[in-house]
């Protein structure tokens, strides 16, 4: 199930552990103190806000605290303050207001609240005054704020899986009556998302996860996710990781700069290049994967649509699309990693040019690298591939050659993306997507957005019940009701056409967000688990070094790490 994460949490993390490196050097100050103005004004000062707004009693109270996780937020029927209520959670504030309608006498929500707010959730129930008119009103003032309307219908009744009809009856209502009060491109300003929070809270405390995902709050979770990605408050931390990552490539640079051997700043080098076209491949592979996902989201729907009334062949249909996506990914990422492989092999062959004494660290040092080298991809490794590359002999006396390079270096891209290969495929099926997929349960998953239009009205037994019970159709009044029943029926389905096909591309679309997410974990996982075993043996010697520019060395390898880890921090936030 998808979580809100705590990226203040994770942020801060990382922060402490750049200013622990920057405080052991005396140069660092303006480094660190344009750190810590960042980390000010662009990180800490930002608290994507969350409003529950909607009507009274609709059960707002009840979803913050399945959101939450825990019964923070007091549910009762008459509200005791007429305040807006701050919760802090998760490094976001979701607020809580009294409600439309609600028996106090300051029940206003202004214009002003509701642009402050990052996401508006406005909830109604198939209980109450859902139908007033006011409600749309206030949607409007939503619309017209330039944020996306997000209509949370609590399952009171607990229609979910029961009673789809009065469901599907409700959302009519509420995309007819959006329209009437003059939001303009309603399909596009507006999504419904139906949870039941008594079911979610049964099974938060009865320990039962079925009852949760039954619930739909994972799908209100996935929503939130996917639209916060397009607010203001997530572009300001992506702009503000990014600013953080150009002063960390500063400060990189002039710890390469204090080695005090050329052999240590050719190990450098190799590992800001491992760094810098793990960046680049993570970048590309992203835009790639967000651009056949986006693909899938929009052909997706017609299939479905198409097909509705087969399950199996949605199964089916979804599970070959899903399918394709990710070999597409594999292929991809094959194809840049051979890539890679070629310039990593220019760099490690450029240790040629480099002059040691044979008793030196140095020697000792390369020495190592390259018989780690030469073993990783004939060996068992984490990934499980298997790739043969010739070992070679490396005695007390061999320093660093031409034969001795070509040896360690042979193999490599094969190895590379091979391994690589095979590690995403182990990667996504971690994610809940790929398990889905592995289990057959994705299809299931996804045409459960299909709403099953049935007739409304069966026209034809409609007018041989008319024409019976009059005796014919010679009356004009007979004729005048047969008709009007016949196009009731027609306009009653086609609303409920259109509304299902409006369902069913939002929700292939958050879908397909959801699908990219992972995708992009999976890859971006499966290029460190790879890239890992070529990295570590330089990491390990220069570690393992005592010498003056060791230190700043192994500085500079943490950085590359951390550089790394804000830039998927920042995919995470929705960066492209």
């Amino acid at each position: 199930m998808a979580e809100l994460k705590d990226y203040q949490s994770v942020l801060n993390e990382k922060a402490a552990r750049v200013e622990k490196i920057f405080e052991r050097y005396d140069f660092a100050a303006p480094f660190a103190t344009e750190f810590a103005d960042l980390n000010a004004q662009k990180i800490k000062k930002v608290e994507p806000q969350i409003m529950m707004y909607g009507i009274y009693n609709a059960g707002k109270s009840s979803i913050i605290n399945e959101l939450i996780g825990a019964d923070r937020a007091k549910v009762a029927d008459v509200p005791t303050t007429d305040r807006v209520d701050y919760y802090e959670w998760q490094g976001y504030k979701i607020f809580d207001t009294p409600g439309v309608f609600a028996p106090i006498a300051h029940e206003e929500v202004t214009e002003r609240d509701i642009k402050k707010a990052d996401i508006v959730l406005f909830v109604i129930s198939g209980k109450g005054p859902f139908d007033r008119i006011e409600n749309y009103r206030r949607m409007k003032i939503i619309a017209e704020s330039g944020k996306k309307i997000i209509i949370v219908l609590n399952d009171m009744d607990g229609y979910m899986g029961k009673n789809e009809e009065a469901l599907r009856e409700i959302k009519q209502k509420v995309a007819v009556n959006m329209q009437q009060v003059g939001i303009e491109d309603v399909d596009e300003k507006y999504c419904i998302v139906t949870v039941n929070a008594l079911r979610a809270k049964m099974g938060r405390t009865k320990n039962k996860p079925v009852l949760i995902e039954k619930s739909g709050l994972p799908e209100l979770k996935d929503v939130i996710l996917s639209e916060l990605k397009r607010t203001t408050s997530f572009d300001v931390l992506r702009q503000g990781i990014k600013q953080i990552e150009g002063v960390l490539d500063r400060f990189i640079r002039e710890l390469e700069g204090r080695g005090d051997s050329e052999a240590l700043q050719k190990m450098n080098g190799v590992l800001e290049t491992f760094s810098r076209q793990k960046l680049s491949m993570r970048r590309q592979l992203n835009l790639f994967i967000d651009m056949r996902a986006e693909r899938l989201g929009e052909t997706l729907p017609q299939m479905i649509w198409e097909n509705r009334s087969r399950q199996s062949e949605i199964d089916r249909l979804i599970a070959t699309e899903v399918g394709k996506l990710n070999k597409s990914v594999q292929d991809e990422m094959s194809r840049q990693l051979t890539e890679i492989a070629s310039i990593l092999e220019q760099e490690i062959k450029a240790f040629e040019s480099v002059k040691l004494d044979a008793q030196s660290t140095d020697a000792a040092s390369f020495k190592a690298i390259l018989d780690r080298l030469s073993k990783v991809g004939s060996t068992e490794i984490q990934t499980g591939s298997s790739v043969a590359v010739p070992t070679p002999t490396l005695d007390a006396e061999t320093v660093l050659t031409a034969a001795a390079t070509t040896a360690a270096t042979t193999g490599l891209a094969t190895s590379i993306a091979t391994a690589g290969v095979q590690e995403l495929g182990k990667q996504f099926v971690k994610t809940e997507v790929g398990s889905m997929l592995a289990k057959t349960a994705l299809g299931k998953m996804a045409s459960s957005v299909i709403p099953i239009v049935g007739p409304v009205i069966t026209v034809v037994s409609t007018l041989k019940t008319l024409f019976d019970l009059f005796g014919g159709g010679d009356d004009r009044e007979k004729m005048e009701a047969a008709n009007a029943a016949r196009n009731e029926a027609a306009r009653r389905r086609m609303e409920a056409e259109m509304q299902a096909r409006q369902e069913l591309n939002q929700k292939c679309r958050y879908m397909a967000d959801k699908l990219s997410d992972e995708l992009k974990a999976a890859t971006s996982k499966s290029l460190d688990v790879v890239l890992e075993q070529y990295e570590a043996p330089f990491k390990e010697q220069i570690a393992q070094r005592k010498d003056a520019g060791a230190r700043a060395a192994a500085d500079a390898a943490q950085l590359r790490s951390l550089r790394e880890e804000y830039d998927q921090l920042r995919v995470e936030l929705g960066a492209r």
